[in-house]
């Protein structure tokens, strides 16, 4: 045998004996590790437990979450009607500047300083209450609608539609959507009512 060719055979020798190696070492590394059937039992009891564990971690983060949620909302329903209640009582306040506007006649000089210093107070009033979320019901003119009006007396009238609000007594308002107080009003009717409310006879 020439050099060369024992050199060839040594090569794949070494060549061998490394996939030898390789071989062994990958075997090695798939190698399971044996328990005995209690260690496994136990190993499947604390992973039911970590899943418990787990799936109580995620309920108390979706209480929390929702609690966040609901008391966010109970502080911004409370910011906007924590007001309620002065609002309702500076409504009588709005009543008696309006009716005091009503008896001061606008072409009457004299009073006319004073008239205006009524508007000006109302206007500024009504501003302020506006931006707390305060607004006047919608009377005259409109469909009588029981959840905002409260009708007091009916009118005949064959001018308007059944069920049309020909006065308003009493404005009604509402705060940042809910009925403070309804507005008084009267509405048209075609016929005398058959009960004991008032009617009267628009001429």
């Amino acid at each position: 045998m020439t050099k060369h060719g024992k050199s060839e055979a040594g090569e794949k020798r070494s060549q061998d004996q490394k996939e030898t190696t390789s071989s062994t070492n990958e075997t090695s590394g798939k190698e399971s590790v044996q328990i005995s059937r209690s260690e496994y039992e136990e190993l499947l009891k604390k992973a039911e437990e970590f899943a418990q564990l787990q799936d109580r971690l995620l309920r108390s983060a979706a209480d929390f979450d929702n609690a966040k949620k609901r008391l966010t909302k109970e502080r911004e329903e409370f910011l906007k009607f924590a007001i309620e209640n002065l609002i309702y009582d500076l409504l009588p306040v709005l009543d008696h500047l309006e009716l005091a506007l009503a008896h001061l006649d606008a072409k009457d000089e004299k009073i006319k300083s004073i008239r205006d210093g009524f508007l000006l107070i109302q206007r500024q009033l009504l501003a302020i209450l506006a931006g707390h979320g305060v607004k006047r019901v919608e009377a005259f003119g409109k469909h009588f609608d029981p959840h905002v009006h409260e009708a007091v007396s009916h009118i005949i009238t064959h001018e308007q539609p059944e069920g049309t609000i020909v006065e308003e007594i009493l404005p009604g308002y509402e705060l940042n959507g809910k009925l403070l107080r309804p507005a008084k009003v009267k509405i048209s009717t075609k016929t005398e009512l058959p009960s004991k409310e008032k009617t009267e006879e628009l001429t």
